[in-house]
Parts: structure tokens; sequence; C-alpha cells
């Protein structure tokens, strides 16, 4: 049998979309801020605690009833209705919060595309407005095409971008060493809570395992899609922190498709290529913030307006996975029917809810609304996109998509589970709580806080701080022999 097969390819490609995006334009801001050994360390140990995160929520699915079909499922079964309240929530908060980062970071590329026209605000506006049918539209079936457009678009806009800075770096840097980065512990939590935003994709597991004919093959394609995801985002933070170093801009312009945008890194680029790069993430942008903001809509559709009801199979069927009799037993137990029906997806006769009287236009007007807020929120927050993304990975994201998986697991397992399982979850826990808490506040108080005004290479010491280190005449260097 192949390691994957063509289902289990359409899943990897759907989670890979999720994975590889937004957060994978900042890696190279990642090491500037911690240097190439911590860079490492911290990106391959948020991969794993996310892969193992979504892996536990496989787990869980492939013991649990059959009705057990959604992220808030997991939560009732495993930690009754506490736990469906944190992980509606969580998810809720989330599957808003991305979208806003998404919008603010579409406008940047809107008005970097189109100079000298419209403000950021605006862009983000028309961004907005031009999503807004698409969020209109009763169901969204994504398919496998639209999501590896979504996925391929992100890939290019980065390599792009990377084969931009090193073409023009390489042309200037000859005898020259990047400086080195002024690490500190501020910036140490800054990059965790950024790993966050860029392997959390946790929420999209049960998905996923409800729609694979054999979700027994499932935790194999979790750990491959993330060890490619790693991949991917290593090369593209070694390579972008071995041309610049430390020198990468602080805010919107950190993230590598505007950095090599702007002449703050010494060089003027091909304008031909710079669009190219700026469309392909444009197009990610699009794909993504239609696939992460739909479920904000049915759960609010179905808390608010009372649709989407849905028939739960009460059976008391199991799946028969590597479940002993004594653990069977102890879930029968507790079997029992939901006290809050699945809302996150419903079923694909969905659309059929919109069919009453008057129930569209109430679901139209909730979803404008909802967009409307984000919309706001982006307008208010677009300065501070760099912070805003800090601040989700740091808060909701470590909570939905390792703190409450894991929590779910060990609830469940933990019988199961050996000495030497049982530390790593706790380590895990213990870890995505502290890191939860301190970087939510650490990154709170940044984003809140009264702006003040920041050097150019903010994550430089001083000598390195205001101009790129390949000016050769304000460091007084030899000029480059021809």
């Amino acid at each position: 049998m192949a390691f994957l097969a063509q289902e289990d390819v359409k899943m990897s490609i759907a989670l890979f979309c999720c994975l590889y995006g937004v957060g994978a334009i900042g890696m190279p801001g990642n090491f500037a801020m911690v240097g190439y050994g911590l860079g490492i360390v911290i990106t391959v140990l948020m991969c794993a605690a996310n892969a193992y995160a979504s892996w536990c929520t496989s787990k869980v699915l492939l013991i649990a009833p059959k009705y057990v079909k959604t992220f808030g499922d997991v939560g009732e079964w495993s930690m009754g209705i506490v736990g469906r309240y944190l992980a509606n929530l969580s998810q809720l908060i989330v599957c808003v919060m991305i979208p806003i980062i998404f919008l603010v970071l579409g406008g940047s590329i809107l008005c970097v595309l189109f100079p000298l026209t419209f403000k950021t605000g605006i862009w983000i506006l028309f961004m907005a407005l031009s999503l807004l049918p698409v969020c209109l539209y009763p169901t969204l079936k994504e398919g496998t095409g639209v999501i590896f457009a979504g996925a391929l678009g992100a890939l290019i806009a980065d390599f792009i971008a990377l084969a931009i800075l090193v073409h023009e770096i390489g042309l200037q840097n000859e005898g020259l060493t990047p400086p080195p980065t002024n690490v500190n512990f501020d910036q140490f939590s800054t990059v965790v809570g950024n790993m966050a935003l860029v392997f959390g994709a946790g929420t999209i597991i049960p998905v996923l395992h409800r729609e694979h004919s054999d979700p027994t093959r499932l935790p194999r394609v979790i750990l491959f899609t993330y060890v490619l995801a790693l991949i991917f985002s290593l090369v593209v933070g070694i390579v972008g922190f071995s041309q610049v170093g430390c020198q990468v801009p602080g805010g919107p312009f950190g993230y590598i498709v505007f950095a090599v945008a702007t002449p703050y890194l010494g060089f003027i680029s091909s304008r031909g290529a710079v669009i190219l790069s700026m469309i392909s993430m444009l197009v990610h942008n699009m794909v993504a913030f239609c696939v992460v903001i739909f479920p904000s809509f049915y759960i609010l559709e179905r808390r608010l307006l009372g649709l989407h009801p849905t028939v739960i199979d009460n059976t008391n069927n199991y799946n028969d996975l590597e479940t002993p009799e004594f653990e069977k037993e102890q879930r029968k137990s507790e079997a029992r029917v939901s006290l809050m029906e699945p809302i996150e997806f419903p079923s694909h006769e969905a659309a059929a809810d919109y069919s009453a009287p008057g129930a569209y236009l109430k679901a139209s007007i909730l979803r404008t609304l909802v967009v409307a807020i984000a919309t706001t929120v982006a307008v208010i927050g677009q300065r501070d996109l760099e912070k805003l993304a800090n601040f989700a990975g740091a808060s909701m994201i470590l909570l939905c998509c390792i703190i409450l998986p894991v929590a779910f697991y060990a609830k469940v397992y933990w019988k199961k589970m050996s000495a030497l399982h049982k530390l790593w979850a706790i380590l895990v826990l213990a870890a995505g709580l502290f890191i939860a808490i301190y970087g939510s506040i650490f990154t709170g108080k940044i984003l809140f806080r009264h702006h003040k005004k920041q050097p150019q290479f903010p994550f430089c010491n001083k000598t390195y701080e205001d101009y790129v280190f390949t000016n050769r005449t304000y460091y007084k260097l030899p000029a480059i022999k021809h």
C-alpha cells in the first residue's frame, strides 16, 4: 500500500493550506529576533507540539462515538459542557481574529500594488466588500483545487520574495557578514507566539477526520503534512536570515513579501517580480479568509438564529479501533445526547435551512455584521498587523490548537498512556499555558500601548539599527571592486 493514497493527498493539501500562509511570510523576522540556533529550536518544538496536538485530536475521534464529529463535540465528550464551551468559544474567536489579519495584510498588499491611490484603510474596505458576496453563499464547499490554489499562492509568494532577496543582497554584500541578532526574553516570547500562528491548524482535524473514508490513516497524514510545512518554513526563515541577519524591518514591512518591495534593505527590486509575489499572496489571503471565517458564521447562526438543527446518531455505536473492552464500557456509560448540537460545520444539507421564510435574510444580515466588525477592527489595527498576529498566536490559537486538544486526549487516554507519554503531555500543557498567559499579557501590552518611534531595524544593536549593513558609505567600508 502506498504511503499516502490519493484521498490522503487531498487531506494533506487542505491541512497544508491552513499551516502555511501568513505565519510563514514572517519567518525571516522570527529568526531576526532570536538567531539561527534558537530560531530552529523554537520552530521545531512548536511544530512538534502542534503536530502532537493535532494527532491527539485524531486519536480521540478514532475511539469516540460516531456522533462526535466536530471540535466542540470532542470537547464535550471528553470534558463535559465546560469542554464544549471552551472549544466553541476559542474556535469562534480564532475564526474571526485570523480573517482580520488577512484583511490587514490584503489591504497592505493592494496599497503596494497600487501606490499613490488610496490609503490602506480604504483598500481593506474594498477587499472586504469584494469578499462579502462569497461570504453570503449559504454554504461553502471548498474544493481541493481551490484550497490547493491558496496553498500554492503562499509558496509562490514566499519563494519569489526569497529569490529577490538573495539576488539583490548578493550584488551588494561581497566581503560582508549580516549583523547578529540582539536576543532578549521579550523577543523570544514573541517568536513563540508567532510560531503558534504558523503551525496552528488543530481545529480543522475533525473536519478532515469526518471527510476521510479511512480515518485510521489520518494520523500519518497529519505528521507528514506538519513535517512538510516545517521544512518549507525553515527554508524561508534560514535563507532570509542568512541574507540580512537581524536587519528585518519592524512592523508590517517585516514580512518578506513587503520587505523586498521597499528600499529599506538598500535595493530597489524588480517591480514585476514584486507584483507577482504580491498577487500570489493576495490569492492565498482571499481563499484563506473565506475558508477560515465560515465556521464562525455557522456557530453564530446556530446560537443566535436557531438554524442548522442536527440529528445526532445516538445508537452508542463506537469505532472499534485499538480500544480495549473496559475502555468501551467506560465510554458507553458516558454516551448521551449532546447538550449542544454540533454547530461548527453542519451537514451538506445545511443549505436547506435557509429555505424557511426570512431565514436567509437574517443569516445574511448576521454575516454582514460579522464581516463589518472584522473590517472595522482591521481598519483600526492596520498599523499593528505584526502585533495583532503576535497577540492572536499567543492567546486563542495556543488554547484552541495545542492546550485543549492535548487536554482532551489526556482526559480520554490517561489510563492507557505510558509514564513517558504522560510526562510529555504534561510538559506540552504546562509550556502551552505559560506561553499563552505570559505571551497574551506581553503582546497585549505592545498592541494597546502608546506607539513609540521604533528604529528601522529594532532587532539589532545600536550599531545596525538604522542603516542596512550593505551601506558601505555609512559604515566606512571599502567599495566593491568590479
